[in-house]
């Protein structure tokens, strides 16, 4: 087998090579807690031990505070008790909002986010289910009992079937991306599209139950730890192995390579220290990606080993294509549909001018016929069916049409993609006024739940929200070339909205001298101008907006013919230049709209009076 340094410089060359994919995957990994967890929490000692205090609301921290809260929560059922509880909850309740500043960017006053937290960590999340049942069960001992149950059936649940099957997910895609240069986001579900997500669950499962048997004997848990490494690997090749398979074929494949394991793992010892002075961050942006592609090197060498040895189920590891590409013959085999349309995709069947081109291409934006569109966007859904496809068919990417289980349905070529249709310049106004309308309506109606008030919310007097509007149309136009990449669409909404939201609240106070709305004291805000849940909320809005509604309301705006649908849109606008012209000199203001000044100084004068 390869020795250690030549293992290393590949694992280099590989994270090198697909640093932004595999350094994500492999926080994900940390922040949810799968694996790896030890640098996060031995950074937070090291940050503990310079500052004598947590200053920072974190996930390990809310963990404990719930499992604390949760067991007073049971003693209190226990006890039949439940007043005592309630009561406890909402004291915790209380401190835990007054516990920050209000004007700080952690603050925990107000928005989702905090509330969720603060009730989490409270108790008081758990108390109110706990009454819920009490009034059917009327027996504080059996609530106690039923959420205990549900509260370990839902943790399993997420752990098996969600946490521990991550580790085959980031194990499959480190082998892909070791042989081929692109590992498309699909690849991401191989096992859902193998049908073998159950199977490899329990595989790993068992694999933990194992590991953690040993454990209690001590040595035998550094033992196993060993000899059950490469499951992961094994499951991540061939999903359809059974369980105790896999356990058998990685004790063999280990069986007199501990000793070289143990090296490899304690060649990276300086890594741990540098991520233990740098509160783990040296580890999430190199040592971990690095750390898990050496050891991806060392279960290929362990892998060509076992088949040279013909161990005994070294013939279940049968998924070749993750180290050497395909042969042409059964690629274009299976791929025969692509290379068929091949010209037909390639070939422009609409004939558009350059300008033309340029706005459909890069912005989205259709300035031909509505007949040309359809034949236009038919394309572009081919396109990117095929893109995929493509990538396979080329050896750029893992040829998952050749996987045996491979679910032949889901490479149907169809074409009808919608969210990569373009959008005519009726549509995008249409779409403007639509979510214009929507943010309206959304913000009248949480008002209106929460204070049983009608406020007409917004600077301009007219049913509608131009930041809602504008910011459906900015995403849908200046980030069009992402759209076939939904996690840098998605990045790129949340620093769009941000942008927007930020500069127009920037522009609204200085010129106005006024506040439409203030996020002081929501959890992670930024000058009381965005906030976290803000954000969060802007992106997934922004992402169901441009792959759902949108091309919806572009499809019910195509059948509209353009008679009736431009003096709609010309009717639409001039009452929209009107509001604004009129809005501009006489704002809408009020109680429900403009009166965060006078909320902010009462907090802010609290914050002053506490210190």
């Amino acid at each position: 087998m390869p020795d250690r340094k030549h293992m290393k410089e590949s694992a280099r060359r590989q994270v090198k090579k697909h640093y932004v994919v595999l350094t994500v995957l492999c926080a994900i990994s940390v922040f949810f807690g799968t694996e790896f967890t030890g640098l996060v929490s031995s950074a937070q000692i090291y940050y503990d031990a310079l500052t004598g205090q947590i200053t920072e609301f974190n996930i390990g921290m809310l963990a404990e505070s719930y499992s604390s809260s949760d067991n007073k929560v049971i003693d209190d059922l226990i006890d039949d008790n439940l007043n005592a509880g309630r009561d406890n909850a909402a004291e915790k309740l209380e401190a835990l909002k007054d516990s920050t500043d209000p004007t700080s960017p952690i603050a925990r006053r107000k928005g989702i986010l905090a509330a969720l937290a603060n009730s989490i960590e409270s108790g008081q999340l758990t108390m109110t289910f706990a009454f819920a049942l009490h009034s059917i069960i009327h027996s504080g001992t059996w609530v106690a009992v039923i959420l205990i149950a549900a509260s370990f059936l839902a943790t399993a649940f997420i752990w098996i079937f969600i946490r521990n099957i991550y580790r085959a997910i980031l194990r499959r895609a480190f082998l892909e991306t070791r042989t081929y240069d692109v590992m498309p986001l699909s690849h991401l579900v191989f096992l859902k599209n193998v049908r073998r997500w159950r199977r490899a669950a329990l595989t790993l499962l068992l694999t933990s139950i194992y590991q953690w048997l040993w454990l209690l004997t001590v040595v035998g848990g550094v033992i196993k730890y060993f000899s059950y490494f490469l499951v992961p690997f094994i499951v991540a090749e061939n999903p359809d192995i059974l369980p105790r398979e896999a356990i058998s074929l990685s004790r063999r494949m280990m069986n007199g390579h501990k000793w070289e394991l143990f090296k490899l793992e304690v060649s990276f010892f300086g890594w741990r220290i540098l991520g233990f002075f740098t509160f783990g961050l040296t580890e999430v942006l190199w040592s971990l990606p690095y750390r898990v592609a050496a050891y991806t090197e060392f279960y290929a060498a362990m892998r060509e080993a076992a088949k040279a040895q013909s161990i005994p189920g070294a013939e279940r590891l049968n998924d070749d294509l993750l180290y050497a590409p395909a042969e042409d013959e059964a690629l274009k085999e299976k791929y025969a549909d692509i290379i068929s349309r091949e010209d037909l995709v390639d070939e422009d069947i609409v004939e558009l001018k350059p300008v033309q081109s340029f706005f459909a291409r890069n912005f989205g934006l259709w300035t031909a016929t509505i007949e040309e569109k359809k034949v236009y966007s038919r394309q572009n859904g081919l396109r990117e069916q095929m893109r995929v496809g493509e990538l396979e068919l080329g050896k750029k990417a893992y040829p998952q049409r050749l996987y045996p289980l491979w679910d032949k349905e889901a490479a149907a070529l169809t074409g009808k993609i919608s969210y990569l249709a373009p959008l005519t310049i009726w549509a995008l106004i249409i779409v403007f006024f639509s979510f214009g309308l929507i943010g309206w309506l959304w913000e009248v109606s949480l008002h209106l739940i929460k204070d049983g008030v009608f406020v007409n919310r917004g600077v301009m007097h007219g049913p509608w929200l131009p930041i809602y509007g504008g910011g459906v149309a900015l995403i849908s136009v200046l980030l069009y070339r992402f759209r076939r990449n939904p996690a840098i669409e998605a990045l790129t909404v949340v620093v769009l909205c941000g942008f927007v939201e930020y500069m127009t609240s920037f522009y609204l106070e200085h010129t106005m001298g006024m506040h439409w709305w203030d996020y002081t004291g929501y959890y992670l805000n930024l000058h009381g101008r965005i906030c976290a849940e803000g954000l969060a909320v802007f992106c997934l809005g922004g992402m169901a907006a441009v792959y759902l509604l949108v091309p919806v309301i572009d499809g019910l705006v195509t059948r509209i013919k353009p008679k009736i649908l431009i003096p709609i849109c010309l009717v639409l606008l001039i009452c929209f230049g009107a509001d604004m012209v009129y809005s501009h000199y006489h704002p809408n203001t009020g109680e429900g709209i403009t009166d965060y000044e006078d909320i902010t100084a009462v907090e802010q004068a609290e914050a002053e009076g506490q210190s």
